[in-house]
């Protein structure tokens, strides 16, 4: 397979987040409808942004610019080279950089890839005496190895599957803990367990149930539950 070293600005247009407004935690910029991504929201993304925890109105927007979806975000500032593909138009600031490939030239999903394995040389050029930080400067002088665009296609929906199949596991991971934690809640904090409308509580405790201290047990246990009679 071929591969030609190329810049980021080979692959697309590159430009800075904006947030003119000072100070940029003015109240009077939010809690409209347009989202406001920050480095947090790009770094906690699995992968494509969906979710903010600010919204900019009006206003916000006027000091800032609307970035369409399909836009790779790339943090610049607070946690370096982190990187997510916006899946909504939404704002964000100066710290964050937004791509735009170009048509038949790039593939967003496989300069997201890209960045992901270059993030170690990335956070090693931006180190600096106070504060680490990487400038567009210093990123425009990074030549990435990029094959042609059909490939770099078939190349990032492979990658992209198995993510989503790992994001889709999450997901199922995540709603078995709740189930369990609820059956928890259920059980031995409100105390409807099989069989709970013929137990007795007795100071707080079902009937045929014991308090004991968690060393007794090899596994940590609160109470011993005996078999519910049918």
């Amino acid at each position: 397979m071929k591969f030609d070293l190329l810049t980021i600005d080979d692959l697309g247009k590159l430009g800075r987040g904006r947030s003119r407004n000072r100070p940029r935690d003015d109240k009077s910029l939010y809690g409209g409808i347009y989202p406001f991504i920050q480095t947090g929201d790009v770094k906690n993304a699995p992968f494509y942004i969906t979710s903010y925890s600010q919204t900019y109105n009006e206003k916000g927007l006027a000091q800032s610019k609307l970035w369409k979806r399909g836009t790779l975000c790339i943090t610049i500032a607070a946690n370096i080279a982190d990187t997510a593909i916006l899946a909504i138009d939404a704002c964000f600031p100066d710290s964050i950089l937004g791509f735009i490939p170009y048509k038949d030239k790039s593939d967003v999903k496989f300069v997201k890839y890209c960045f992901d394995v270059y993030k170690t040389t990335l956070e090693a050029i931006s180190k600096g005496t106070t504060q680490d930080n990487l400038s567009l400067d210093k990123l425009r002088k990074i030549k990435f190895r990029i094959p042609l665009h059909p490939n770099q296609c078939k190349i990032a929906a492979v990658l992209s599957a198995y993510d989503d199949l790992i994001e889709n596991n999450n997901r199922r991971i995540a709603i078995l803990e709740k189930m369990a934690e609820e059956l928890y809640r259920e059980w031995f904090v409100r105390l409807r367990f099989p069989g709970h409308e013929k137990t007795k509580i007795i100071k707080g405790v079902p009937e045929g149930w014991e308090i004991v201290s968690a060393g007794k047990y090899k596994n940590f246990t609160l109470w011993s539950l005996p078999q519910p009679s049918l």
